[in-house]
């Protein structure tokens, strides 16, 4: 299913978690309309999650859309029980991204011809994008100083947006870990990324 074709449901106001938590019984039940709406609302979510974990953007396209196929392929086994569905969700596109790694491996290097192909021809939208894979890379360098568990409550709290409570029910962690975890990787990385101001004063 590709993003333009999708019929956007409810796209002007994000969705609360009752809303949600509706969309999914009738997603259960087979209602298309129900998926478009979990689909339009958790899609930036999801993309930039994998994006971040990629520094790749038309990677991040196919596997995301990948991660909603499989979502309307086994959303029936979805089972609430205190678990919020955005949990699951991000656990799908964990574990796409781990199968796309092993795959392909973890080069993480864009070729030019995919930069150029990316922004065109303009040389001031290419310098942008250059100097902003640049501070990305020093971010994704300096991140692999951190814990496997550290990256992944970064991840899913600043590039997925989620919650603190959101994100422990991910990484199967309580709610004060999680932030004694986001606590400790925030502080880690401010030192590491210091001389890159524009990142270490996003880092709150």
């Amino acid at each position: 299913m590709s993003r333009e074709g999708a019929i956007h449901v409810n796209r002007e106001k994000k969705l609360n978690k009752d809303q949600i938590d509706r969309y999914v019984v009738l997603a259960q039940k087979g209602e298309s309309s129900a998926f478009e709406a979990l689909y339009d609302h958790f899609y930036d979510q999801i993309f930039r999650y994998i994006a971040f974990k990629t520094s790749d953007s038309l990677i991040a396209e196919d596997l995301t859309e990948d991660v909603f196929l499989r979502m309307l392929e086994s959303i029936r086994k979805f089972k609430p029980q205190g678990h919020p569905f955005s949990s699951w969700l991000f656990r799908i596109a964990h574990n796409r991204v781990i199968d796309h790694y092993r795959k392909r491996g973890r080069d993480k290097n864009v070729p030019l011809d995919t930069i150029l192909t990316t922004v065109g021809e303009s040389q001031s939208t290419l310098d942008t994008y250059v100097e902003t894979k640049l501070a990305m890379r020093e971010v994704n360098q300096a991140m692999e100083n951190l814990t496997d568990l550290q990256r992944e409550v970064l991840n899913l709290r600043f590039a997925g947006g989620l919650s603190i409570k959101e994100t422990a029910e991910a990484v199967n962690r309580n709610e004060n870990s999680v932030k004694a975890l986001q606590h400790s990787a925030v502080k880690k990385l401010r030192v590491l990324l210091e001389p890159n101001q524009m990142f270490a004063e996003q880092l709150v």
